[in-house]
């Protein structure tokens, strides 16, 4: 488990060193020259935005990894423990049916665009290449998700929200 751990975090950490960078640099070429009065870079905006897309869905996976993700521990911290262990474990079970469901309904998703054969506008890349990040952070949300379960579930001392 600590290995599958360790590869996905090394992936999710490549894609977020990558994107983040790519984004930027894209984004203000596309804007100096425009400024500059040079012509325009059609494609830098769609570019930026599914540089955009794969970061966040790399992100998302990357919180959950880190438990940083936004929580209502104000509120679960003035619970009793038995109370948080039942809010963790409700969480967690909605947390993993969301990323089940939206990773099922996203792959159906790419099925029918790849049936589409539809291109994005200024890029001209098929549109189920876009819609793959979608799929693989909820399916990355529902493996961190669980382990982030099986992790707590065998430890005493970790925090639980």
């Amino acid at each position: 488990m600590k290995t599958l751990s360790k590869y996905l975090g090394k992936i999710e950490e490549g894609i977020l060193l990558v994107t983040f960078p790519a984004m930027t640099v894209i984004t203000i070429a596309g804007t100096a020259v425009r400024y500059l009065q040079l012509g325009s870079l059609v494609w830098s905006e769609e570019a930026a935005r599914y540089l955009m897309i794969i970061s966040a869905f790399a992100g998302i996976s990357l919180g959950f990894r880190e438990n940083t993700h936004l929580g209502l521990s104000f509120f679960v911290g003035r619970l009793s423990q038995t109370a948080q262990k039942a809010v963790f474990a409700v969480r967690t079970v909605l947390i993993t049916l969301f990323g089940v469901l939206t990773s099922y309904f996203s792959f159906k998703m790419i099925q029918k665009q790849m049936a589409l054969t539809q291109v994005s506008p200024a890029m001209q890349i098929p549109m189920w290449i876009i819609y793959i990040p979608m799929f693989l952070g909820c399916v990355l949300l529902t493996v961190r998700t669980v382990q982030s379960a099986i992790k707590v579930g065998f430890s005493d001392n970790q925090e639980v929200i």
